[in-house]
């Protein structure tokens, strides 16, 4: 169940790593930023995660422990460290109408071969799930490891240790509306029946993660079937544009870890070149 409570972020991660993100400057390879300037009292830092990994591809760096242990706060997209925002996961998970009520016909066939084809099953053994819950249950099968580490829960893990608060950027409610706007049910059911592409999407991504390359991270695919305009909307510029406004007032309140999807960090509404342009100064941590 752990791997399904942070479905949407995953989600949001591997499709706006399809968009061909136009860059201002070419940016270093680091996943890890640090952030001064405007009359800062001491240096934020910016990290870019890939939600879940196999246990294989995970490594926490010295310098993301030496970066999280110097600052005051963690920041994560949302707080999964909350027991509420767990609990309210756990119920958006299902749905209060059954999805052969919910889908018309055509769509309850589609995705009951969708489910034969990708987990040797039938819509009936998950009546019950919403379809984000079945988009999450799909995409975790095709991530194929024994093992995943996921970054949030490994990052809370270190910040609860050393006794350091804990935030997020944006309600759960919240997330789940941008998802609900970004993809209504016709859409979801196709990227459902895109999920042998997604496999080699993310095989890629970790890869290019690995190097830390996150502006071609940021191009790995530019195929207009995995987002429409609408969608690169709601799941990249609206939400980013809303972090902006909360990440300086944190960060005037003192020293912040910020962890979120590597593709918030690139592009036209990026984070690195969004928060350039509001005069900061950000510096890549190369070791």
């Amino acid at each position: 169940m752990k791997y399904i409570l942070t479905s949407i972020s995953l989600f949001l991660c591997l499709v706006l790593a399809t968009i061909t993100h136009a860059q201002d400057e070419p940016l270093a390879n680091a996943v890890l930023w640090k952030i001064e300037g405007n009359d800062l009292a001491a240096a934020s830092y910016l990290m870019g995660t890939i939600h879940i990994m196999c246990e294989d591809d995970f490594e926490i760096k010295d310098k993301i422990k030496k970066a999280l242990e110097a600052s005051e706060d963690l920041v994560l997209e949302v707080n999964f460290s909350d027991p509420k925002v767990i609990a309210d996961m756990q119920q958006a998970m299902m749905s209060d109408k059954k999805l052969t009520d919910i889908l018309t016909e055509e769509q309850v066939g589609k995705v009951d071969s969708i489910l034969k084809k990708s987990m040797n099953t039938g819509i009936e053994a998950v009546n019950q799930f919403s379809l984000t819950a079945l988009y999450s249950l799909i995409l975790i099968q095709s991530i194929d490891c024994p093992i995943k580490k996921m970054w949030e829960m490994e990052l809370i893990e270190i910040a609860k240790t050393a006794e350091k608060d804990i935030f997020g950027l944006e309600s759960l409610d919240g997330q789940i509306d941008f998802f609900a706007k970004a993809y209504p049910i016709d859409e979801m059911i196709k990227q459902l029946d895109l999920m042998d592409e997604y496999a080699v999407i993310f095989d890629t991504m970790i890869d290019l993660y690995k190097d830390e390359s996150i502006s071609k991270l940021g191009d790995v695919v530019s195929d207009p079937r995995f987002m429409d305009e609408n969608a690169a909307y709601w799941m990249l510029e609206y939400r980013n544009k809303n972090w902006l406004k909360k990440m300086p007032i944190m960060m005037e309140k003192g020293s912040q870890f910020f962890a979120v999807g590597s593709a918030h960090l690139v592009g036209e509404f990026g984070l690195i070149p969004a928060l350039k342009k509001m005069g900061y100064t950000l510096t890549p941590i190369l070791d």
